[in-house]
Parts: C-alpha cells; sequence; structure tokens
C-alpha cells in the first residue's frame, strides 16, 4: 500500500469520510449507525502505520506543486456533519498528531437547529420509523400540503426496515423539494426529539466553543451547505445558492476568524455533487471541493475530491482491504 512501481512517478492521496462515531457502551441512541470508538482508534493507528497523514494544508500545496516528497500514498482524515462527536474524535487525532478537517452545516450555529439528515437519523432511532411517519403525516397536514400526494406507507410485517429508511431518505433528499423538506422536518423535530431533550442540540451537534478548540488543536473547518442538502439534486434560485453555499463561507470565516478554502457536498455521489466547470461558473469562493467518490486523488481536480466512507460495519481488516482495492483501480 505504500509504494508504486519505479515507472510510476506520481503519488496521489486518499482522503476518509467519517460520520457518526458512537460510544462502545451504553449510547442513548444505540440504533444510530456508526463507527463505534474503539474500533475508531483501532483504525487510525492502522492508518497512521500504513500511510503518511497529512492536513488540509498539505492537499492546498499540493494541488499547487503537483508532487508528494515521497512515495508513500497519503491520507486525509474528514469529518462530514459537525457531530459532537467528532469533539472527542478531534481530541483522540490530536493524541495521533493528526490534523483532520471537520465540515460543519452552519445552521447548528446560526439557527441552533439540527441539519436535515440528523432529523430523521434521530428520531427513527429513538422512536421508529412508525412515530416518524405519524410526525410526518402530521405536519404535511399542518403545512397544508397533500397527504395522499407525499405519504410514506410502513407495515412492519410487510416491509423491508432498512429499505424503508432508505425510501424516507431518497423521499427527502430529491421529492419532496428543497424548502419542504425542511419545514417538514424541523416540524417533526419540535414535536419530538426538542420535547422529551431540551438540549438535543448539544447531543446532536458541535457548538461554538467545541469548535474554538478544535481549531487550537490544529484541525481546520470547511462548509457542508447551510441545512445539508443535494446541491447538484436540489433545484436553487441564485440566492438559495447563495445561502446554501456562499453565505455558509462567509459566516464561518467571520465566527471563528479563520479562512475557509474548502467545502464538502452533502451525500456527495454522482448525483449530488455539480462538475468542477459548473461549481466554478457559480461561485469561485472555494479551492477544495469534497465528494465521495472512491478514487485516488491526484491534484487534477481539486473541486471533484473524492473521499471513502467508513461504514459502520468495517473494522481494521475491511478498511485495510478496500483502500487497497481503490489504489489497485485507480493506478495511473
Amino acid at each position: 500500500m505504500s509504494t508504486q512501481s519505479k515507472e510510476q512517478q506520481q503519488i496521489g492521496f486518499l482522503s476518509l469520510c467519517y460520520h457518526y462515531i458512537r460510544p462502545d457502551n451504553d449510547d442513548p441512541f444505540s440504533r444510530l449507525m456508526g463507527t463505534k470508538i474503539t474500533e475508531f482508534k483501532n483504525q487510525i493507528k492502522m492508518l497512521k502505520e500504513k500511510f503518511e497523514m497529512i492536513s488540509l494544508d498539505d492537499v492546498l500545496e499540493f494541488i499547487n506543486a503537483k508532487i508528494f516528497e515521497n512515495n508513500k500514498y497519503k491520507m486525509l482524515l474528514t469529518f462530514d456533519d459537525g457531530l459532537s462527536e467528532h469533539y472527542n474524535a478531534a481530541k483522540i487525532l490530536k493524541q495521533f498528531d493528526i490534523k483532520a478537517t471537520f465540515f460543519i452545516p452552519t445552521c447548528i450555529l446560526k439557527e441552533r437547529l439540527p441539519a436535515n439528515p440528523m432529523i430523521i437519523h434521530y428520531v427513527i432511532a429513538k422512536y421508529g420509523i412508525e412515530k416518524f411517519l405519524e410526525e410526518f403525516r402530521y405536519a404535511l397536514k399542518k403545512l397544508g400540503l397533500e397527504i395522499k400526494k407525499y405519504d410514506i406507507t410502513y407495515v412492519r410485517e410487510d416491509n423491508d426496515v432498512w429499505k424503508k429508511i432508505a425510501e424516507i431518505k431518497y423521499n427527502f433528499k430529491y421529492k419532496l423539494g428543497y424548502k419542504i423538506s425542511r419545514e417538514i422536518l424541523l416540524h417533526i423535530y419540535q414535536n419530538s426529539l426538542l420535547i422529551e431533550y431540551p438540549n438535543i442540540l448539544e447531543i446532536i451537534h458541535l457548538n461554538k466553543e467545541q469548535i474554538h478548540e478544535m481549531l487550537e488543536m490544529g484541525h481546520r473547518i470547511g462548509v457542508h451547505t447551510h441545512t445539508h442538502i443535494s446541491v447538484a439534486a436540489t433545484s436553487l434560485s441564485d440566492s438559495d445558492f447563495f445561502n446554501e453555499i456562499v453565505f455558509p463561507k462567509k459566516y464561518l470565516e467571520d465566527e471563528f476568524n479563520v479562512p475557509i478554502k474548502s467545502f464538502s457536498y452533502p451525500f456527495g455521489e454522482r448525483k449530488d455533487y455539480l462538475s468542477s466547470m459548473r461549481f466554478l461558473n457559480k461561485t469561485k469562493e472555494y479551492d477544495l471541493a469534497f465528494t465521495v467518490e472512491e478514487i485516488v486523488n491526484f491534484g487534477n481536480t481539486p473541486l471533484e475530491i473524492g473521499r471513502y466512507q467508513p461504514m459502520s460495519h468495517d473494522n481494521v481488516r475491511t478498511l485495510e482491504n478496500n483502500l487497497s482495492n481503490i489504489i489497485k483501480k485507480n493506478i495511473l
């Protein structure tokens, strides 16, 4: 994994995109899927051994120079969604002398409201699909929307739970519409989680003080839109695009007094991100943009940097094998 053939001169970098890093035991939201904290530590040990760990600043230098100093593959760690557990992850990484980048949906700071997918994840994890859909229908009614047009049915005995959760996520990402989705999810949030857990935002997401500390540790932050939307699949007016993509950069720069040069596409698949040219036609605010395409990055597409997403079922061995396979597939 560490070297190329003599004929191969260019060395690229890989990047990981972590999301939930959950407690090993006593998790009050135990149905949330994520990497357990002990497994996370083991994965970091493996990565530190197999790769040269780099920072966002190193990537920016590489983009300009198109060359690294040695023939060992590089690894950049990133974390999406601004989750509360990323604070502990940042402290663990500091112990390993690793500097990561954390992508923040700015709604969690400016409006102190959770990002869209986290509402779905936490409500279903705590109350189940039936309760989520009950609140969903109530929200449709309160907002004056036709229930038959948007309804999602679920019969426990007949439907596969994971397929139904995937359908719910798909509808909110791609079918309901940008503003309707947000209204419905906030209604569900305010009538379920927020009632039982008045401090639920602190449970789900990072706060400003934690982010300040993470920056002091040497980590970097970037933008993950404002409310966590699919940029390419969402019909955005110019003002909507500004509010979701451009404004968050200015907000984070003003709030934390740091330059913001990187953007991470929520969901990050091909249907969710813009080509480099389309992105540049809309904004020139960012030097780097991240997807979840599983590739080795050689610096030629800085606005389409690929990442591998460790899954909850990944362990050290499967993660190492998956990264090795990505290198084999992408070697020049």
